[in-house]
């Protein structure tokens, strides 16, 4: 994974629900650093609505897409 790779994320939890992210959405990594075994990862909403939450995701809770 690197930045600007498109990933979903595999996982339900707590701290991704509270930001209003869920199993099966995707997003965007926006930071070219790892840090502590997280990337931030922007995930949006389909069209031209906003982006729903830019939040650091654990690696192993992400699955590669495309980068």
């Amino acid at each position: 994974m690197k930045e600007c790779s498109r990933v979903k994320l595999i996982v339900e939890k707590e701290k991704y629900a509270r930001e209003g992210v869920h199993k099966g959405m995707d997003g965007i990594i926006c930071d070219p650093r790892k840090i502590d075994g997280c990337w931030l990862v922007s995930f949006d909403q389909y069209g031209d609505l906003p982006e729903i939450a830019c939040i650091a995701v654990k690696e192993d809770d992400l699955e590669l897409m495309f980068e």
